[in-house]
C-alpha cells in the first residue's frame, strides 16, 4: 500500500501512527506528497493523507484509513468489549472534531490575508477547541494506559495545538491530560512521526 504524506499534517500523523502501532508497517510506503497538483489525482479530496491500497482503492480520509489499518490489523487499535469501545470511540469523535477545529483556525490565521480573517470564525473554533480541550481532560481519567485509534488522534491534535495554537496552552490546568501525552510521546511510534516544525 502507498501512503501519501506531508511531514506536518497532524491527519497524516494520525494514519502513520496507525499503521505502525498496529503493526503493517511492512505493507506500508510512506511517499511524501510534492505539490496538489499530485495530490488531486490521487483523489477527489485535495487532502493529506491517501492511501492507495493494494486493490487500487483510494481512501482519502484520515478517520477511514486509520479505521482501515485498525480492520487489517485484526483489530488490534479498538477493544473487543462494547462498553469498552464505545468509550475509545467517544474520545476518539473529541480529538477529531479538536483536531479539525484547529485546522480551521491554522487556515484563517496563516493563510488568509489579516484584513480578510474572520474574527467570528476565529472566536468560535477557539471556543470549540477549549471545550475540545475540557473534555478530553475529563475523558483520559478514564482511558486505559494501551494504544488505541483515540489516544492515536488524542496525540495527533494535542501535538498539532503545541504548533499551531500555542496561545491555547492546552496543558494549563490540565495535568492528567498532560501527563497522558507525554507518556504516550515516549513510545517509539509516536517519537518517530514526530512532525519538526
Amino acid at each position: 500500500m502507498k501512503l501519501y504524506i506531508s511531514g506536518n499534517s497532524p491527519y497524516a500523523r494520525r494514519a502513520r501512527l496507525a499503521a505502525r502501532e498496529a503493526g503493517l508497517m511492512g505493507m506500508v510506503e510512506e511517499i511524501i506528497i510534492s505539490g496538489f497538483n499530485e495530490l488531486v489525482k490521487l483523489g477527489p479530496g485535495g487532502k493529506i493523507p491517501v492511501l492507495i491500497t493494494d486493490d487500487g482503492h483510494s481512501l482519502c480520509e484520515s478517520l477511514i484509513i486509520t479505521h482501515y489499518f485498525n480492520d487489517l490489523s485484526e483489530g488490534k487499535l479498538l477493544p473487543s468489549d462494547p462498553v469498552q469501545k464505545g468509550k475509545c470511540l467517544a474520545l476518539e469523535s473529541v480529538a477529531s472534531v479538536l483536531m479539525d477545529s484547529l485546522f480551521v483556525r491554522s487556515m484563517e490565521k496563516n493563510y488568509r490575508e489579516e484584513k480578510k480573517r474572520s474574527a467570528l470564525v476565529l472566536e468560535k473554533e477557539a471556543e470549540r477547541s477549549r471545550r475540545c480541550y475540557e473534555s478530553l481532560a475529563e475523558m483520559v481519567r478514564e482511558e486505559s494506559e494501551s494504544v488505541s485509534l483515540a489516544s492515536i488522534a488524542v496525540a495527533a491534535s494535542l501535538g498539532y495545538a503545541g504548533w499551531r495554537t500555542p496561545e491555547d496552552n492546552w496543558r494549563e490546568g490540565r495535568s492528567g491530560l498532560e501527563s497522558y501525552y507525554d507518556r504516550l510521546m515516549e513510545r517509539p511510534a509516536f517519537t518517530e512521526t514526530m512532525p519538526r516544525y
